[in-house]
């Protein structure tokens, strides 16, 4: 069985409406993910600063 007939049989066997409601549902959280991006950079970075907080002023100044 060469490539091409095999190609055709894999996409045969893949129902067309499964493919576009998962490309919709991808282009769909890819959109809402784009819009809410400053908002989703800002809980990351407090979530980064909870876990590791930053050394105050003063321990900074010591260190140089």
């Amino acid at each position: 069985m060469n490539a091409l007939a095999l190609l055709q049989t894999t996409v045969a066997a893949v129902p067309v409406g499964d493919v576009l409601r998962t490309a919709t549902g991808l282009a769909l959280a890819g959109g809402v993910a784009m819009f809410f991006r400053p908002l989703l950079v800002g809980i990351g970075r407090a979530a980064v600063l909870t876990i590791r907080p930053r050394p105050p002023k003063v321990q900074l100044g010591e260190r140089f």
